[in-house]
């Protein structure tokens, strides 16, 4: 692995992290543990189907770092996919501004993971980047919905 992509990948963590210590919670344990293993879930199949089976694009290119891949997969993700979450307003054209801003995030954090050297473009492109994280946004504003609603339907 490359100093370029262990800087990438520690700042990563180290910036979602400081986050983390210091953003209000404003999701329960349970939405936390949920989201966590939706997004990771999803990560897997998408990354499995689109990155194995089609061919589409690698993830960190060395064959020795697989289980290094395996656990930024199960990781970081979930990280960002909960702090979308945590943050999410409820008002439609808040929203509307949320959800533009984490889609350009996302695909700008994908652009600097291709520049490092994290994922390998082989007959992806990025407006294929584009169209997923809408689909992810969108998806994760349902699961938001889904979650919350099945809370106050199952309280005692």
């Amino acid at each position: 692995m490359s100093k370029q992509l262990i800087i990438f990948l520690l700042g990563s963590y180290l910036f979602i992290g400081v986050i983390f210590l210091i953003m209000p919670k404003r999701l329960t344990k349970q939405e936390i543990y949920i989201t966590w293993l939706i997004v990771t879930v999803q990560t897997l199949i998408a990354d499995i189907f689109l990155g194995e089976i089609l061919d589409l694009y690698d993830l960190i290119k060395d064959e020795g770092d697989l289980l290094i891949d395996l656990i930024i997969q199960i990781t970081l993700p979930a990280f960002f996919g909960i702090l979308y979450m945590n943050f999410m307003p409820r008002e439609k054209i808040k929203f509307i501004v949320y959800f533009v801003f984490w889609v350009f995030f996302s695909v700008t954090y994908e652009t600097l993971s291709v520049f490092v050297g994290y994922v390998n473009y082989k007959g992806w492109n990025i407006w294929y980047t584009i169209i997923f994280y809408i689909y992810a946004c969108l998806y994760m504003r349902w699961h938001y919905w889904f979650i919350h609603r099945g809370n106050k339907n199952h309280a005692m």
